[in-house]
């Protein structure tokens, strides 16, 4: 009898305790809360600690400034001083030295003059030589000569939502190295004009939106979830907003990468057109037969829609054409038409499903170099 009343007591207890646990634990909120916040600060320490010793500054002079100096004897004396041009951030991919950039930090200096010295985590200096721009996207590929060196894991970019948490690391103004801003992923699949806050100006394709902060100096760094992967490069700032970082996806740049081990260089697909991604406003606007696709046209009208000679043309593709599919995925929100074609190599023949005017057809393109 006893040891049945002890049982019914425990279960008693046990059901109380899941159905109503504030009757056991009169105050669980803030323990709960305080766990969590502790999970997530230590998830971003963790995070941020795994990466820094990859992240390198970057610092570019240009051609030596001479200066004279008449001294109280009457002699000329000559100095040469190295020539700050910029500044700006990257990561180490390999271990044997290929550093990810934006392009547009390796442009600040003409090629034949620019010196990049990177800077590491450790404190330790290199001078690196520049490897490749990228002909498509805001990449540069830059490389140290060492070996064993730390490097970045790559995430993969396709799995990031709408509020995902991420952290931009940088160069940030050029003089506070490996900082590091915490933010969440605002949008994807971005078409936007975008600069950076040196005021160049470049439309940036299926970009990361995110209110984590990229200042001038973080172009090039990397954008990192919380499990201390690379998920994009950071780009530049919307030029109409506060708050609105743009970052690379990382998938677009694992081309880059693949093709510089394998080639020496940045070798990208060519369609060779001009176009924007549709949205159901803009097929309004224009009263088009679709709502989604790459309507093949030029805001630019000494800019041809169609480039002259590319494969596009040689295809028999048109200005007005809108392209519904290739190789059968549809080219619509994150699948923009860059980032479809660059899934394949020059060379490779690709089948564009096309709507133009009422009539839908399939045109089959010949994919060349672009350098």
């Amino acid at each position: 009898m006893r040891k049945n009343l002890i049982i019914f007591l425990f279960t008693l207890l046990f059901w109380q305790a899941l159905v109503f646990p504030g009757l056991l634990n009169s105050d669980p909120g803030p323990a709960v809360a305080d766990s969590l916040r502790l999970d997530d600060q230590e998830a971003t320490i963790l995070a941020i600690q795994k990466v820094l010793p990859a992240v390198v500054s970057i610092v570019i002079y240009g051609a030596d400034r001479v200066t004279q100096q008449v001294l109280p004897d009457g002699q000329i004396k000559t100095e040469k001083k190295k020539q700050l041009i910029g500044y700006g951030t990257g990561f180490l991919v390999t271990a044997d030295g290929l550093i990810m950039t934006n392009k547009h930090v390796v442009d600040e200096a003409p090629a034949e003059e620019a010196q990049f010295r990177i800077i590491l985590y450790s404190g330790q200096e290199y001078y690196a030589q520049l490897i490749s721009r990228d002909p498509i996207y805001d990449l540069a590929i830059l490389k140290i000569f060492d070996k064993n060196l730390p490097f970045v894991e790559l995430g993969d970019s396709a799995r990031l939502m709408v509020g995902s948490t991420v952290i931009a690391i940088g160069n940030a103004l050029g003089r506070y190295q490996h900082s590091a801003a915490k933010g969440i992923v605002s949008g994807l699949g971005r078409s936007v004009l975008a600069s950076d806050q040196a005021g160049q100006n470049e439309v940036l394709d299926n970009v990361i939106q995110t209110d984590a902060n990229i200042n001038l100096g973080n172009s090039g760094g990397p954008l990192i979830n919380l499990a201390g992967q690379v998920v994009g490069i950071n780009a530049a700032l919307d030029e109409g907003g506060q708050g609105i970082g743009l970052a690379i996806p990382i998938n677009d740049a694992r081309g880059a990468i693949n093709s510089v081990k394998q080639k020496g260089y940045i070798a990208r697909p060519r369609l060779g057109l001009r176009y924007l991604m549709l949205t159901p406003q803009i097929a309004r606007d224009h009263n088009l037969p679709v709502m989604s696709g790459a309507w093949i046209t030029s805001e630019d009208p000494a800019a041809p829609a169609v480039i002259p000679d590319s494969p596009a043309d040689k295809a028999g593709l048109r200005a007005g054409d809108i392209i519904l599919e290739i190789n059968g995925l549809k080219v619509a929100g994150g699948n923009s038409l860059l980032s479809v074609i660059q899934k394949y190599k020059p060379g490779d023949k690709i089948g564009l499903r096309v709507q133009r005017g009422e009539k839908i057809m399939v045109v089959l393109v010949i994919l060349e170099e672009f350098r």
